[in-house]
């Protein structure tokens, strides 16, 4: 409508840069948004990784003491305490970290509040939901070999060398 008007005023004047205010604010928005979609991306394959390393840690805890658990088995261990303690082996590492974490993040969190916009340094959904979800995360990577500690034939656990 703006460039009829014009031509209407004076047809041979070039008009450049003539724009919608939203058009606007999404070219001015564009490189911003590319950095929180790759902090994002970078964040869930950090998050990937550490569940592969907790998984393979555990599995490997596991494996190490296959007779361990085959003799706690024999001597009348149900599988929910097999279970129950691999997982404790699994999470114990993840929520020292969290909790050393946590406490660095509230200590340096007023370095960061001239940085963040609309947001408190100490959000309510950074320190409650993200270790919540850290934790589950941990206990999913950590409850598959549990699982498969727990179905060791104590038998076989005891016979190997």
């Amino acid at each position: 409508m703006l460039r009829q008007q014009f031509h209407a005023l004076d047809s041979s004047a070039p008009i450049y840069g003539l724009d919608s205010m939203d058009a606007l604010l999404e070219k001015s928005l564009a490189s911003r948004r590319l950095e929180v979609w790759l902090v994002g991306a970078f964040g869930l394959v950090a998050l990937l990784l550490a569940s592969i390393g907790i998984y393979g840690v555990v599995a490997y805890v596991v494996t190490q003491r296959c007779q361990e658990i085959g003799l706690r088995m024999a001597l009348g261990a149900t599988r929910g305490d097999v279970v129950g303690m691999m997982l404790r082996k699994g999470l114990t590492p993840v929520l020292i970290g969290l909790a050393i974490g946590v406490a660095l993040a509230l200590a340096l969190s007023r370095f960061l509040t001239s940085q963040l916009y609309h947001v408190k340094a100490t959000d309510a959904l950074t320190f409650d939901v993200v270790p919540l979800l850290l934790i589950l995360i941990a206990g999913c990577a950590a409850y598959v070999p549990a699982r498969r500690a727990a179905r060791i034939d104590p038998m076989l656990a005891l016979r190997q060398d």
